[in-house]
């Protein structure tokens, strides 16, 4: 039986399509790998840069990980895998990454055939430095490959998407995820002797692997758990007819920090997420409440038009503050 990129769960076809390309010399010198934070898109580059190199491929299994190249590169110990990031103090990608880019592109791979650059994240590029890095892409070495990592590819000029094929890490499913962390960090096993607190946990990673591992640090659970506590607090409050002080008194809830009031809002968007379904079926798959009885009592408390109401106005308030509108009024209007 063939096995593929064994070190990434799930994503099945995505993984059969790449290892035909591999195999087929067809594959592209650049790709923009596009997830969610924590489903795999760094591990997936690294283990396609790997694959390229692995002294040990055969027709059915690659990469090793076991041979010297796959170890270098997976280890980070190969000057022929480059991780471009925002500079220091910096959260976008310049012109100047660009422009060292396609310098560097131009010297040969010091260990292996192929010289790899990851950028990360790629949608913090500025509209400069994604032109400059078009001029590398358009006419690229043999043996340069580019993966440019992020959330979402239409961030990205339609130019360098054009140049790019879009390639995507999907979520797992719980089972997966759940089977991974226990065999990978002994938190988890201790955790899931806490049935509500792992349930939890693997109902915040939505999916993703790389944001699970970071949620069993106990300085993660604790945020997550706040924001949980804040959209239940918030959800349950408005099911009912509130006094315009109980409003006020949300809204203190509220982180003061926009960066924090967003994940916040998201949070409350799947709970209301999960009672308009809810109000559909009765066994519709849930990613907020883990309680089903508690989340069907309380989507029985609003009208449908009354969630989808609730949910747009929740929505429009993540797209404001997106957006750098006023904190405090961007709140005040969510709970009039």
């Amino acid at each position: 039986m063939a096995e593929y990129f064994t070190n990434i769960v799930g994503n099945e076809a995505l993984r059969a399509r790449l290892a035909h390309d591999v195999l087929s010399s067809s594959l592209s010198h650049a790709y923009i790998i596009e997830g969610r934070e924590g489903s795999g898109r760094r591990t997936l580059a690294l283990n396609i840069a790997a694959a390229l190199s692995c002294q040990n491929r055969s027709a059915d299994k690659f990469p090793c990980l076991e041979c010297d190249a796959c170890r270098k590169i997976l280890d980070g110990k190969t000057p022929d895998v480059m991780h471009i990031v925002p500079e220091r103090d910096r959260v976008s990608i310049g012109v100047d990454a660009s422009r060292f880019i396609r310098s560097d592109a131009m010297v040969v791979p010091n260990d292996f055939e192929y010289k790899v650059y990851i950028i990360d994240p790629a949608d913090t590029m500025t509209e400069q430095a994604q032109n400059a890095l078009l001029l590398t892409l358009e006419e690229p070495h043999s043996y340069a490959v580019f993966f440019l990592i992020c959330t979402s590819a239409a961030s990205m000029l339609e130019t360098v998407r054009s140049r790019a094929p879009v390639i995507r890490t999907e979520p797992v499913t719980d089972e997966l995820l759940s089977e991974y962390i226990r065999a990978h960090d002994s938190r988890a096993v201790s955790l899931a002797a806490s049935s509500e607190q792992y349930a939890a946990l693997l109902r915040d990673a939505d999916g993703c692997i790389g944001k699970a591992l970071a949620l069993l640090d106990p300085k993660r659970q604790k945020p997550s758990e706040e924001r949980h506590a804040l959209a239940e607090k918030f959800v349950k409050t408005l099911a009912r007819p509130a006094s315009e002080q109980a409003r006020l008194e949300l809204i203190a809830n509220f982180s003061t920090k926009r960066d924090e009031v967003i994940p916040e809002l998201i949070a409350i968007s799947t709970a209301l997420r999960d009672l308009i379904l809810l109000k559909k079926t009765e066994s519709a798959p849930l990613c907020f409440y883990t309680d089903r009885e508690d989340a069907i009592d309380i989507s029985y408390r609003f009208t449908t038009s009354a969630l989808f109401a609730l949910y747009n106005k929740v929505s429009d308030a993540i797209d404001a503050l997106s957006r750098n509108a006023n904190l405090r009024l961007t709140l005040t209007a969510l709970t009039a």
